[in-house]
C-alpha cells in the first residue's frame, strides 16, 4: 500500500507539469449578463439551489466531482524563506485541472492557457493586496509566496474563468522537479513529430530520441515569444511527453526506485494533497482526450493573450462539471 501511495504522487506530480499550458473575461461580463438576465426573460438563470438553466433545460452541480489543479511553475526551485518577491516568484506555465467524477470512475483533464486574461491581484511582500490589473494568469502565481498562496492565488483564478467552479485541490512543481524526474528514470523516449531543430539539433522530425537533462528541458519549456501561438505548439509537445514519461513510471517496480524518485521530487513541490487522496487518483480512467479551453491568441500590449470564446467555454462547464435534470 506505501508503495501505491508514492506511485500515485509521483504520477500527479508529472501531470502537473507536462500537460503543458481562458477563461469568462472577467467580472465586467459577468455583470452585464447578470443585467441582461434581469431586464428580459433569460433562458440562462440560476436558482436558489445552485442550479441553472440554459436553453430551457437545468441543471445541477455534480457534487460527484474531486477536482485537482496542477501546476508546472517556470523556476529552478520553490521560493525559500525570506526570499519572496512579489512579481518574481515564477509563473505558472502549465496549468491543468483533473476532473475526477467519484460515482463513474472516470475522469478528465482541462488545459487551461497560460495567456488567459484575467485580473491579476497584486501582492505586497507583506501579503497586503494592493490592486488588481488585466494580465495572464501564468503571473497571478509569482504575486503570491511561491508556495501555498500562490497555489490558492491562481487557484481562485481559474476557479472564477470556469463560471465559480470549486478547485479542491492543488500541486506545483518547479521546472527542476521535473529534470530530476526524467532523469532518475533514465530518461524519456519519444518519436520527435516535427522538425523541431531549431530547438536542438536532436529533435529531427521522425527520430526517436531519449531525453533527459537539458533536452527534457528544452523539450517542453522553449518557445518563441515572438511568435504569437508558440505556447500551442508547446502545449502539445508537452502532452506528448507527459504520456511517454508516464507510460515508463508505470513500468517500472521496486519500492526503492519509486522512495528514491519521491524523495528527488519532493524539495520542487507543493500540495495541499494528502498521501490517501493522492492515492484516490489511482482508481480512476483517465481520459486520454485532454479538453482544452477555448478561445483565440491576440497580440496586444506587447504580448500574447488568449481570449476565451464564451459561448463554447459555457457548454464544456456544463458537460464537465453539471447534470442536467
Amino acid at each position: 500500500m506505501k508503495n501505491k501511495n508514492i506511485i500515485i504522487i509521483v504520477l500527479a506530480v508529472i501531470c502537473c507539469l507536462l500537460l503543458g499550458a481562458v477563461g469568462y473575461t472577467m467580472l465586467n461580463d459577468k455583470k452585464q449578463e447578470e443585467k441582461a438576465t434581469s431586464e428580459s426573460d433569460s433562458d440562462h438563470r440560476t436558482s436558489q439551489s445552485g442550479t441553472i438553466v440554459v436553453d430551457g433545460v437545468e441543471y445541477r452541480p455534480n457534487t460527484n466531482l474531486q477536482t485537482v489543479l496542477f501546476m508546472g511553475i517556470d523556476r529552478q526551485e520553490k521560493v525559500k524563506d525570506g526570499e519572496n518577491r512579489p512579481g518574481e516568484n515564477g509563473q505558472s506555465d502549465s496549468l491543468n485541472l483533473l476532473v475526477a467524477d467519484r460515482e463513474t470512475g472516470k475522469a478528465q483533464i482541462l488545459q487551461i492557457s497560460r495567456d488567459s486574461m484575467v485580473e491579476i491581484d497584486i501582492y505586497s511582500a507583506s501579503g497586503e493586496k494592493m490592486m488588481s490589473e488585466q494580465g495572464q494568469i501564468a503571473l497571478q502565481y509569482a504575486y503570491g509566496d511561491g508556495e501555498e498562496l500562490s497555489c490558492r492565488l491562481t487557484a481562485e483564478k481559474v476557479s472564477e474563468l470556469l463560471y465559480g467552479v470549486d478547485i479542491q485541490s492543488y500541486l506545483s512543481l518547479t521546472l527542476e522537479g521535473m529534470i530530476r524526474t526524467a532523469d532518475a528514470i533514465g530518461g524519456v523516449t519519444v518519436t520527435i513529430p516535427e522538425d523541431y531543430t531549431d530547438i536542438d539539433p536532436a529533435f529531427v522530425k521522425g527520430e526517436t530520441v531519449t531525453m533527459n537533462g537539458d533536452l527534457v528541458e528544452k523539450y517542453v519549456r522553449t518557445r518563441d515569444i515572438d511568435v504569437l501561438e508558440s505556447n500551442v505548439d508547446r502545449m502539445k509537445r508537452q502532452q506528448q511527453f507527459m504520456s511517454a514519461l508516464i507510460e515508463k513510471l508505470q513500468g517500472m517496480q521496486g519500492s526503492t526506485q519509486y522512495m528514491s524518485l519521491y524523495q528527488q521530487m519532493e524539495p520542487y513541490m507543493v500540495t495541499n494533497m494528502t498521501a490517501d487522496e493522492m492515492k484516490a487518483l489511482s482508481e480512476y480512467e483517465i481520459d486520454s482526450d485532454t479538453l482544452e479551453v477555448p478561445g483565440e491568441i491576440i497580440y496586444k500590449d506587447g504580448h500574447a493573450q488568449f481570449i476565451v470564446d464564451n459561448k463554447s467555454l459555457q457548454e464544456i462547464v456544463l458537460k464537465t462539471f453539471y447534470k442536467s435534470n
